[in-house]
């Protein structure tokens, strides 16, 4: 297994530090809403908000053909956060090989295969 920060297009994102706020997954499909910590290397990277210690924005990443998926560790009740949005913690850990994926944080242990992976801003 690889580290996210191994694979170029992942490394320009700052897992440990984005908050996932939701996990949808259906057949076939297994997608993370997350307010996503940009580092410096992303074309979009602005210097941090006001109090934040990051620039973060808004996104989805995205599964897409999965063919499996398995959840462990669910059932650590969501937090919120101080807009009272729902907020299940940050990714602990990710990592890749050929198409598995492993992803580990409050939300449990998600190890999904799946031919492809991508990660989409919101405007």
């Amino acid at each position: 297994m690889n580290y996210y920060r191994e694979v170029s297009w992942l490394a320009i994102y700052y897992l440990e530090e984005s908050y996932v706020l939701d996990i949808e997954a259906r057949p076939g499909f297994l997608a993370a809403e997350m307010d996503l910590a940009l580092n410096v290397g992303h074309p979009l990277h602005k210097p941090a908000a006001s109090g934040e210690r990051h620039c973060y924005r808004r996104g989805r990443l995205e599964f897409s053909q999965v063919v499996d998926l398995h959840w462990v560790g669910q059932g650590t009740p969501p937090a919120k956060d101080a807009t009272g949005e729902l907020d299940y913690g940050s990714i602990d850990s990710f990592e890749v090989d050929g198409d598995l994926y492993v992803m580990t944080g409050d939300f449990g242990r998600i190890s999904v295969t799946a031919s492809a992976l991508s990660i989409r801003l919101h405007d």
